[in-house]
């Protein structure tokens, strides 16, 4: 019997892999998985760069366009409580982006209203009907007792608001504004100041009264500031009803300190307070320059107006109007321009310069701040993460 020879031995160094099905090993390579997984990634990348372009300026447009509407007056305008301004007036308003002039001051507008009543007018008076001397600044004179003080009169009860009324109960018996001798009240509504014009010695005491208080200039600012803050919360309905005692009063308090400085001011040469200089004067030209900060027009004046202590005055006022606290200056606001006008006519143009008020100048462009550019770049950043990880 043919027996078959053996098969011959793999040698040694060479063995066979060993083939291992399973249900997860595939059949057929799939040859197309890594360029397809590439297209998408590709694809994606296009699309969000895609948004960013559109997103990223549509960002930056709606910033920019808020902006503008939320800084437009009209926008402001709405919320005033005194707005004069309807619904029907905003789209006009709205689309009109040029520069637009600094509101008024509410206080400024009141006292523009009532201006033109005769009846608030303070009364001037004359210590003789003929020129006068007008008498030295006294050296520590006996003040009168009691001094003469602000609405010393019984004060009216026409006041829109109790609160108002109890305001003034107040303010005129409280030693801090009884101490400060404000002249910027005492003008207009003290019948003992007015009174003691008949006697140019006594008004030239009262004077220095006024210019010699126990407390000092800045605490008597600070008092005054107080109240007149304290004023408009408490005449809030009074002053927009347009009561001639609560506006007058607010234009007094602001002007408390610019008045004081025109009431102390002396005539070196005669060494006389020029405001006694004024009243002493049988012409009252000089002497209606005294009113303007208290928003009192200049009428009709001749050349006894033109002396030193009215261009000095009047020096005084500009360098006012180009202070930090000229919007403050409602009254002398309205009326310097007018009065340096007939001030000029009258005596030259070297009399009083042409003012502006500081802070009346036009408000500056708009721009996206460095706030708003941050804000900008979160948002350009957060729609590019959302695009990305979508």
């Amino acid at each position: 019997m043919f027996t078959p020879p053996p098969s011959p031995l793999p040698s040694q160094g060479f063995e066979l892999p060993k083939l291992e099905m399973t249900n997860d090993t595939p059949t057929h390579a799939n040859t197309s998985a890594s360029p397809t997984h590439s297209y998408q990634s590709k694809q994606k990348y296009t699309l969000t760069l895609r948004w960013t372009i559109i997103l990223v300026p549509i960002t930056l447009i709606a910033i920019g366009v808020s902006t503008q509407c939320f800084i437009h007056p009209m926008a402001f305008d709405a919320f005033l409580p005194t707005s004069i301004y309807g619904w029907k007036s905003w789209t006009k308003s709205l689309a009109d982006w040029s520069l637009h002039e600094r509101h008024k001051p509410t206080e400024n507008l009141l006292r523009l209203a009532v201006v033109s009543d005769t009846s608030a007018l303070p009364f001037v008076k004359r210590s003789t009907p003929s020129a006068t001397s007008a008498p030295t600044v006294p050296i520590n004179p006996s003040l009168p007792t009691p001094f003469p003080q602000p609405y010393d009169t019984t004060l009216s009860s026409n006041f829109s608001t109790t609160s108002c009324y109890n305001f003034f109960l107040n303010m005129t018996q409280t030693d801090a504004l009884r101490s400060c001798r404000p002249f910027s009240l005492l003008l207009t509504h003290s019948e003992a100041f007015i009174t003691a014009q008949d006697d140019i010695n006594a008004t030239n005491t009262d004077i220095w009264g006024t210019c010699n208080t126990s407390l000092s200039p800045d605490q008597c600012d600070l008092n005054m500031a107080w109240f007149a803050s304290s004023l408009r919360s408490s005449c809030v309905t009074d002053l927009s009803d347009q009561n001639v005692l609560a506006v007058n009063a607010l234009i007094g308090l602001q002007a408390f300190d610019l008045m004081r400085q025109a009431a102390c001011a002396v005539d070196p040469v005669a060494n006389a307070y020029c405001y006694i200089e004024a009243v002493a004067s049988s012409d009252p030209s000089s002497y209606y320059f005294y009113q303007l900060p208290l928003g009192q027009t200049v009428p009709k004046i001749t050349s006894g107006a033109c002396n030193s202590c009215t261009k000095s005055l009047m020096s005084t006022y500009s360098a006012a109007l180009s202070s930090a606290n000229a919007t403050s200056l409602t009254g002398l606001q309205a009326t310097y321009g007018d009065a340096a006008t007939k001030l000029n006519n009258v005596c030259g143009s070297s009399y009083a310069q042409s003012t502006s008020v500081a802070s009346s100048s036009v408000p500056p462009r708009v721009k996206l701040t460095s706030v708003g550019w941050a804000w900008a770049v979160l948002l350009a950043v957060g729609v590019l993460s959302i695009s990305m990880s979508s």
